[in-house]
């Protein structure tokens, strides 16, 4: 019987080291040269129903300022099909999180400079800049509701389980809560 165990404890350790780490859309970059680290959450696609006609992600992102500061920023990514027109997020408070019930809303420079169309596909981003308080907010809610204002229209969605878990992810690797 020891022979047995033996004779498996290498496999079981080849077959360990194959394992990956878990799947996680929360991503850090640190530059060699100098540049600032960047920690960000991508792919944080908001849930759009079964036919949707824009898709939208709301991530975040923390720009390091020297060793003990840093820059925090929300993005907003609207895509649509061409039939279904940009966005169009002017400059202002544009942005409206309303988490367990408690509106906050957060102001921006719009989309003008980051709009391109890409194979009938039209991308449009929008970035504003927030407090670590608040992303530490959004990854203590239980609800998260997401008004965006563009020029024709407000687009609302609502953040599912996996949208507050990224969040979380984000402020407990990065900041902590």
């Amino acid at each position: 019987m020891n022979s047995r165990f033996f004779l498996l404890l290498p496999v079981v350790v080849l077959l360990a080291g194959c394992v990956s780490a878990p799947k996680t859309d929360v991503y850090t970059y640190r530059s060699d040269i100098g540049g600032p680290g960047i920690a960000l959450i991508v792919d944080n696609e908001l849930d759009s129903g079964d036919t949707p006609t824009e898709l939208i992600w709301l991530n975040a992102s923390r720009i390091r300022q020297g060793p003990w500061d840093a820059k925090y920023y929300l993005e907003v990514r609207y895509e649509a099909l061409a039939q279904t027109g940009y966005l169009d997020i002017a400059p202002g408070e544009t942005l409206t999180l309303t988490l367990d019930g408690q509106t906050t809303k957060f102001g921006g420079i719009g989309s003008l400079n980051e709009r391109k169309e890409t194979g009938g596909t039209l991308v449009e981003h929008a970035i504003y800049e927030v407090k670590v308080d608040d992303l530490r907010q959004i990854a203590k809610a239980k609800e998260v509701k997401v008004d965006i204002a563009g020029s024709q229209r407000t687009i609302h969605r609502e953040f599912k389980r996996e949208n507050i878990e990224k969040f979380r992810t984000f402020i407990l690797t990065h900041m902590g809560f």
